[in-house]
């Protein structure tokens, strides 16, 4: 009987390891430059390796609603801080560029030789770096409700007004606008997040609205994800939105992979005029729109759609 309650008090240590393994948060490596790059991991930690970027003022923390699906699809979500966000160094002068060899120093860390990668809104330009940087070594690659760059006629078209407003912030050469309006985020996140959940409830567009209502667990996740984008303080955010509406110094033309598109009809924040401009500048992508989507409810809806594409070509590499 003794044996019995030893053996299986191994198993369950065992499982409690593996458990732990597939969700680690708090992991880092020092890049070439010396800097410390912070990621998360979830799903199965010997699943098919996808880099997930966050949203803009979101970080590592953001993707932890994917573990139970990721395990189910056997995906290893790997779930990266950008500079400053969260445990990740800041980058003085940091360019969405740089994000490439970033992530191809993570990828040479764990050994991995294949991989695919996706971003939810603000990872959209992270994406591109990735897809411009290291192509060879990504099997798939999506964006999610991503983020445009600023120079093209009608970027701000559908846009919901405070997000227009946010980008006209960043967009002025002061920023002292911008970063009262990020401190006052994070203020409201922190002292209020009973306030930020009932404006998620009355205010999204009606799908998201809907799902913060029904859920309204995945807003406090959210909220849990967005603190953690300031635990360095506002510099990172504000800096990442000045990039935002700055010239990417990416020629989108130069991408020839793959890249799957992904846009609500009802998204206020990354409208589908998004999408349909990413589908002209390139000529590999392919572009899906679903109809009573948002911002938030699209990537909560289809998630296990997304990853199953972004793992379904990888036998065949």
């Amino acid at each position: 009987m003794n044996v019995r309650w030893k053996v299986l008090g191994v198993l369950v240590f065992g499982l409690m390891n593996y458990n732990c393994h597939a969700m680690q948060t708090e992991n880092t490596i020092k890049l070439s430059d010396g800097r410390i790059l912070g990621y998360a991991e979830y799903g199965d930690s010997l699943g098919y390796p996808i880099f997930y970027f966050h949203g803009g003022q979101e970080s590592r923390l953001s993707s932890k609603f994917m573990d139970s699906t990721a395990k189910k699809l056997n995906i290893r979500i790997i779930s990266p801080d950008r500079p400053g966000v969260g445990i990740s160094t800041y980058q003085e002068n940091r360019q969405f560029l740089d994000w490439g060899n970033d992530i191809t120093e993570l990828a040479d860390f764990l050994g991995l030789n294949k991989y695919s990668v996706f971003g939810l809104s603000g990872g959209a330009p992270h994406v591109l770096a990735c897809l411009i940087s290291d192509s060879s070594r990504i099997v798939n690659a999506s964006i999610v409700a991503g983020a445009t760059p600023y120079n093209y006629k009608g970027t701000l078209k559908g846009m919901w007004f405070p997000v227009k407003l946010i980008h006209w912030f960043a967009s002025w050469k002061n920023d002292k606008q911008l970063r009262k309006f990020m401190q006052n985020d994070f203020d409201g996140l922190v002292n209020k997040p009973e306030k930020r959940i009932k404006q998620f409830q009355n205010y999204l567009p009606a799908p998201d609205k809907k799902l913060m209502t029904e859920h309204p667990e995945y807003g406090w996740e959210f909220i849990e994800g967005s603190k953690e984008s300031y635990r360095q303080g506002i510099d990172a955010v504000v800096q990442e939105w000045k990039l935002y509406v700055s010239d990417w110094q990416m020629e989108l033309n130069t991408i020839h992979s793959p890249l799957n598109l992904w846009y609500g009809s009802s998204d206020k924040m990354a409208p589908t005029y998004r999408g349909h401009y990413y589908k002209k500048e390139l000529p590999k992508s392919k572009l899906k729109v679903f109809e009573n989507e948002g911002h938030f409810s699209l990537i909560r809806n289809h998630l296990e759609e997304i990853l199953t594409e972004l793992k379904s070509t990888h036998n065949n590499v």
